[in-house]
Parts: C-alpha cells; sequence; structure tokens
C-alpha cells in the first residue's frame, strides 16, 4: 500500500468532481430522484429484490462531522454515513431516505471503496460497509469491515456485525494517512441457501509481507443472523486500493474479481467458488495486454456468468487505446478470449458494470465524447455476447453523469444508478426489441 494507498484521497477526490467540459447534447427521460436534494450524495449501489423491490444504497456527505482538516495535508479519514431509499413501483419513485450507519459518520466512504447491497430471497436486505474506528491494541484509528440487514424492507438496520478481526500491529508507516490498519474497498453477495459472503482487502500481515493487500472473507450461513471468523482468502498479492466485486450466478456460483499485483503489473482477475465458498478456483488473468503501472490504479472488475459464458469487464492502460474493456470465458472462467473496446471513440471510458437479465447481457459505464462532459453509456447483447448493439447514451438529464450500478431482473431489463451532479437518480432500461428503440431515440 506504500505508494498506492498514498494515492487515495487524491485519486477519488478526481473521480468525483464533475466533468468541466461542456455538456454533451442528450434528451432527459423519467430518472427518479432517489437522494434528496439538501444533500450531497454519492456512489450508489442497487439491487433487486425477489418482490421486484429496487433498494439502494448511497454515501451522504452533509450529514457527518468533519474529522480532518484538509489544511494539515494528506488522509485517509473519511467520516460519511449511509443511507436507504426503496421503491415498489418498479423504480418509479423511492421511499423517504433512512439512515444505515447508527452512529453518524461512522461511514469510511469513498466513491472507490463503497458500500454494497443484496436482497435475499426471502427479502433480508444485506448491507457491507466500511467503517471508522479505534484499534483496541494501537489506540489509532483503523477503517473496519461493517455488516448490517432488514428484515422489515429497510425501515431499520440492525446493530452492525464487525467483521474482520482487529490486527494486533501498527501498520501506520505503510498505510499512512492517518490509519494503522485497513480492513476495506470490500464486497458481498448472498446465494439462494441464506449464505451471506463478505470480503475485503486487508492489511493486518502488511507489516510483514510486503505493501499489497490480502483478501479475507467471512461468510454467514444463517441469512446475516451471525458470520464465521474472518479466514484468508487470497495472499499477500492483491492491488490494495482496487475494490473487490462478487457475483452468485443462478447456478450458485460465486464469483470474485480481483486485481493481483505481479511486479509492476497490476491484472484484473477472476475466481469461482462452486461449493459456498468453502473453496475457490485459481485466479485466471482476463486481460489481454498487461498493464504496466507505478501504483495503485483504483479499478474494480466488474463480473456477470450464466452457464459456461462468463464475462468480465474493467478499465486498462494496458490497451490502446485505454480505457472500459470486455472480456469473454465460455469454459466457465478457465481460459479468455481476446479483450473488446466497449466504447470505440470516445475520449475517454471508466467505471464499468456488466449484468446479465433474462437473454440480455448489459453494460453500463461513463465516458467522454468529443469535448463533451462525462456521461453514462450502454450496450447489450441478446446471443450471449457474440455481438453487441451500439452505444447508446443513457437519456439521463443533462448535466455530468458518472459511476453507474446496475441491478438486473429475469425479464431482461435492468434498474440502473447513477451519480448526478450531487445527487443519486435511477431508471428502469429495457432490452431486446425496446432497445433498438432507445437507441434509435437517443443521441450520440
Amino acid at each position: 500500500m506504500v505508494a498506492t494507498f498514498r494515492h487515495l484521497a487524491l485519486a477519488t477526490l478526481a473521480a468525483a468532481l464533475p466533468a468541466l467540459a461542456a455538456e454533451a447534447p442528450t434528451s432527459a427521460a423519467p430518472a427518479a430522484l432517489v437522494s434528496t436534494a439538501d444533500h450531497k450524495a454519492q456512489s450508489p449501489e442497487i439491487a433487486i429484490g425477489p418482490d421486484d423491490s429496487v433498494n439502494m444504497i448511497w454515501i451522504d456527505e452533509d450529514t457527518a462531522p468533519q474529522q480532518h482538516d484538509p489544511s494539515h495535508g494528506h488522509s485517509h479519514m473519511a467520516s460519511t454515513n449511509l443511507f436507504f431509499a426503496r421503491s415498489t413501483d418498479g423504480g418509479r419513485t423511492f421511499s423517504r431516505p433512512v439512515a444505515v450507519n447508527g452512529k453518524p459518520g461512522e461511514v469510511w466512504g469513498f466513491s472507490v471503496s463503497k458500500p454494497r447491497i443484496a436482497v435475499g430471497r426471502n427479502g433480508t436486505i444485506h448491507v457491507f460497509y466500511p467503517a471508522n474506528d479505534v484499534s483496541p491494541a494501537t489506540g489509532k484509528p483503523v477503517a473496519v469491515a461493517l455488516y448490517t440487514r432488514s428484515t422489515d424492507g429497510g425501515r431499520s438496520f440492525e446493530k452492525p456485525q464487525r467483521l474482520n478481526s482487529y490486527a494486533t500491529t501498527d501498520a501506520s508507516h505503510l498505510v499512512h494517512g492517518g490509519l494503522s490498519h485497513a480492513h476495506v474497498f470490500g464486497t458481498m453477495a448472498v446465494d439462494a441457501k441464506g449464505s451471506v459472503y463478505a470480503m475485503w482487502i486487508d492489511t493486518r500481515d502488511m507489516a510483514k509481507e510486503g505493501d499489497a493487500g490480502k483478501v479475507f472473507m467471512a461468510v454467514s450461513r444463517n441469512d446475516g443472523k451471525s458470520f464465521g471468523k474472518d479466514t484468508e482468502l487470497f495472499p499477500a498479492d492483491v492491488c490494495p486500493c482496487c475494490q473487490l466485486t462478487a457475483h452468485v450466478d443462478d447456478e450458485q456460483r460465486l464469483w470474485v474479481g480481483s486485481r493481483q499485483v505481479e511486479g509492476k503489473f497490476r491484472d484484473s482477475t477472476v475466481a469461482v467458488s462452486t461449493d459456498g465458498g468453502r473453496s475457490f478456483s485459481p485466479r485466471q488473468r482476463v486481460v489481454g495486454k498487461r498493464w504496466e503501472i507505478e501504483g495503485c490504479p483504483l479499478k474494480p472488475t466488474s463480473i456477470a456468468a450464466a452457464g459456461s459464458n462468463v464475462w468480465a469487464t474493467y478499465f486498462t492502460g494496458g490497451e490502446d487505446p485505454a480505457g472500459v474493456y470486455l472480456a469473454q470465458s465460455k469454459d466457465a472462467g478457465k481460459t479468455w478470449g481476446a479483450p473488446m473496446l466497449v466504447h470505440p471513440g470516445a475520449t475517454t471510458s471508466d467505471a464499468p458494470v456488466i449484468a446479465h437479465a433474462g437473454a440480455a447481457l448489459h453494460l453500463f459505464w461513463h465516458a467522454k465524447v468529443g469535448s463533451g462532459a462525462r456521461r453514462i453509456y450502454t450496450r447489450a447483447s441478446t446471443d450471449g455476447g457474440a455481438s453487441f448493439g451500439p452505444v447508446v447514451e443513457l437519456p439521463a438529464p443533462p448535466g455530468a453523469t458518472q459511476l453507474p450500478a446496475v441491478a438486473a431482473r429475469a425479464n431482461g431489463s435492468v434498474q440502473i444508478a447513477w451519480q448526478q451532479g450531487t445527487e443519486v437518480r435511477s431508471m428502469r432500461w429495457e432490452a431486446g426489441a425496446p432497445l433498438a428503440a432507445q437507441a434509435a431515440a437517443s443521441p450520440r
């Protein structure tokens, strides 16, 4: 983490700032305002419930006390809150936001280490988030991995459970920025049996094993009521500031996306468990040309899977041009084909997410085209990734749009959420035949 973690605050700030170029022409479309206009919201996450409810969380920066004076220099300290809202009418309207965390300012929230949400088959809402704490061993600040859940449709959330074991060492000379240890950049997924899988990048052994991270995991087998002891999943060769992703497919396989450090390379990798997280396949590198970078790119790897087909989308600076790419495996992740540039002609493209919905595969990302503002774009495939439709600009309201999040429905549609300035918005997006009409109606 030495140099890589050191760049977190600057990279996070750059990702959060609206694009300064002129707005790209686009037409407004129904897009529900989820956050409240009097708060500064960012980094939404989204999950669809078994009743087709749309469940969203996001980081709220206006309701937390400032814990760090920026004039005193660089810091990894953050004091934010986490809010939740729910829609029961297909995403047209949302409930009034409610706070998820019990202690004001508890959430260690950044757009690159954002909380996660999932909804189980019985409707339990699961939330996993990084939080501020103090080490009982050193008395110094740490960032910990917390889990909470709601069993009443998001009206209230239980007292959070800390999932990581406390480190007994002080790695503040490596982590820097005010933290002695961090258990962050995490992810979560739930399966049909009520198991909850929480994973995060961990610094507990950094003082003795170098400046890369490990991945630890804690599992609940009882719908989040309790978790077993956290255990090491990947060794100390994980990019320490690239957020993990997790996905449980229809066959109940658990897929994990991460970046692996090998020398100066930080490549996107995918691993899978077919036995409920008890064991995992070796991580497989999915990239084409390798990305050599001196520092942490702060870039996740998003995964979707259906049968033997697995898709991974990610940003890379190793290809020409740099940007968002998609790779596909046709043998359940054992080997990967050549990556496809997702948005030809874009000035920049980043923050990709992917979802397999019914017979459709949806890609979303944000990009700049020419001198336009950052906007969200999408493409879809209805033939298992063999071909994709045109690049379509999401018909969001005017202004800079970024950081998409997506959740799939079995009928082929998805619910998309994004950050619009300092607001969080959401809309339903259709697939198949309606997609062609949307492409024709949406300016490029």
